[in-house]
């Protein structure tokens, strides 16, 4: 999974704050990958409660505008 923080909606929000992300990598400043291997032991910790759930969330593609038709 590949991950650009500055593409999310909660970036630089309270949310942020509590991200796995942030929490493993404050947040980094270019995008990373989170291989397929370290799912279960992520899976594991946060169940424990140890770090944060992943709260990546993409921010929406920008609608269009509208052009006056005239």
């Amino acid at each position: 999974m590949q991950i650009d923080c500055t593409k999310c909606e909660m970036y630089r929000s309270k949310h942020c704050e509590d991200c796995l992300v942030t929490a493993l990598l404050h947040p980094p400043d270019d995008q990373i990958e989170i291989g397929e291997d370290l799912d279960p032991p992520l899976q594991a910790l946060t169940g424990a409660g140890l770090i944060p759930v992943l709260k990546f969330r993409p921010r929406a593609a920008p609608e269009p505008e509208e052009t006056a038709a005239g």
